[in-house]
């Protein structure tokens, strides 16, 4: 079997399916996922035998210089902010939850886990996905797919993503687990999170000009009051770390289902992971999918019939 893409639910896929190979487009040093890694079982844990951290997370919402609650103005403003449409989005929902989260350098031990099975560097081509025996399990994004295969949707399906860009630091002295949202436009920052002594701003990417690094520490200095730290209380991890599909918007979700459905029936290939379906999944549903994947295999396409038109619930 083969499995397209190394990200995270590419490695979830080989752990779970661990005869496949894994065709990667970039090089390992690329596979650094530097966003906030929480689940909400320790479902991935188990599957790999990584140890997780059970902790309770808080959150609050920083709009005009103070925290609020939640609100339908601050709601849409994040949701414009992130995506550039109006969406019911994460905001709403700022109780406390208990998380289970993965140590720092998870994808890296998975790549280890898996190993030469990894093809780094490797850029299927439409003349070697054609010929690939099937099935094939793909966590590309959909739309990368689609032109694999030589499909066009046209106008009805605009796969409209955001850039984000990811900047850490080191936080002395803290063990906390907590998570600030910032719908204001006068900030690119959207959401910040402690993880421990490991601070993770998340912003909108922009086109670079003039100022920028003087404008990124002004917005550092608005996350760090924001948590009730100095920028004295911050050490420089890395910073400017930029994931081309870090905010995907929805498209029509009968088209969706369509796309999934017919690259499965009709061209063996089961979808797997948010961009491969493009939709904002856990990375807890993707182990759950993966499950379902390898009963659909064993099954044929009959089960796949059944599972796309009866039971997905992607």
């Amino acid at each position: 079997m083969y499995i397209l893409g190394a990200g995270l639910s590419g490695l979830i896929a080989a752990t779970q399916f661990p005869d496949a190979v894994v065709f990667e487009a970039g090089d390992a040093a690329q596979l650094s996922h530097r966003a906030v890694l929480r689940f909400r079982s320790d479902s991935l844990s188990r599957l790999t035998g990584i140890p997780f951290r059970s902790v309770t997370v808080r959150k609050s919402i920083w709009a005009r210089g103070r925290h609020c609650r939640a609100a339908i103005d601050l709601a849409n403003m994040y949701s414009r902010k992130t995506n550039g449409h109006f969406h019911d989005r994460s905001i709403w929902n700022m109780e406390p939850v208990e998380r289970f989260i993965a140590p720092e350098n998870l994808q890296q031990q998975m790549v280890e886990m898996i190993g030469r099975r990894i093809k780094f560097n490797h850029t299927v081509t439409p003349e070697e996905l054609a010929e690939m025996p099937r099935p094939i399990i793909s966590t590309i994004p959909m739309p990368t797919l689609l032109a694999l295969r030589g499909i066009e949707l046209g106008a009805m399906a605009e796969f409209r993503f955001k850039p984000i860009v990811v900047d850490r630091y080191r936080v002395k002295d803290a063990d906390v687990f907590q998570t600030i949202y910032y719908p204001d436009d006068e900030t690119r920052v959207y959401r910040a999170s402690i993880t421990g002594n490991l601070l993770i701003v998340e912003r909108i990417a922009s086109e670079p000009k003039e100022g920028d690094e003087a404008r990124r520490w002004h917005e550092l200095e608005v996350v760090a009051k924001s948590f009730g730290l100095s920028l004295r209380d911050l050490d420089e991890i890395d910073t400017n770390h930029t994931q081309r599909f870090g905010k995907i918007a929805p498209i029509n979700d009968a088209m969706r289902r369509d796309v999934i459905y017919q690259a499965t029936v009709r061209d063996g290939i089961y979808s797997m992971g948010r961009f491969a379906i493009w939709k904002n999944v856990l990375l807890d549903d993707v182990v759950k999918d993966g499950a379902v994947i390898k009963r659909l295999i064993n099954q044929g396409s009959y089960g796949a019939s059944l599972h796309h038109f009866g039971k997905d619930k992607s």
